[in-house]
């Protein structure tokens, strides 16, 4: 599966339930998480109980716009099985607020820079033994002038 293609492909599942949003219709894909109704916090995975404040009964569930910025990043030359290297992982830190870690997609290693506007697109995260793609949330870079 090329990244930005649909996750409901025959042999492709979630990496894990309740992550994301695929985005079909045309519409961009979107995290899940929870926003705290007192804090106004976003939080991504989502949280059943705020992180800081320990209270329950506060946490809603929210869809997150895929738009961060670069933090960090590393390229993993070999990585385990399953996982088509090279690859690049990088620290994405979201518009919304929260941080995640996460592979990039159609990168390139002398394009990338920490700083960088990036967008979450769906692409395969790695690939079981028995030929099962696992999908999940990865980032392309974008163009300055249109991010």
């Amino acid at each position: 599966m090329r990244d930005g293609e649909n996750p409901q492909e025959q042999g492709s599942v979630p990496l894990r339930d309740g992550l994301f949003v695929d985005g079909a219709g045309g519409r961009a894909p979107k995290l899940l998480g929870s926003r705290c109704r007192e804090t106004g916090a976003v939080y991504f995975p989502a949280e059943i109980m705020n992180p800081d404040t320990h209270r329950t009964g506060t946490m809603e569930q929210v869809e997150i716009d895929g738009r961060g910025r670069l933090v960090s990043y590393t390229v993993v030359a070999r990585g385990l099985p399953g996982f088509e290297s090279p690859y690049a992982l990088g620290v994405i830190a979201l518009d919304a607020g929260p941080s995640m870690i996460a592979q990039l997609a159609d990168w390139d290693a002398d394009n990338l820079k920490c700083g960088m506007p990036v967008e979450m697109t769906i692409g395969t995260i790695k690939t079981g033994k028995d030929g099962t793609r696992y999908v999940g949330p990865k980032f392309r870079p974008l163009d300055e002038r249109t991010a």
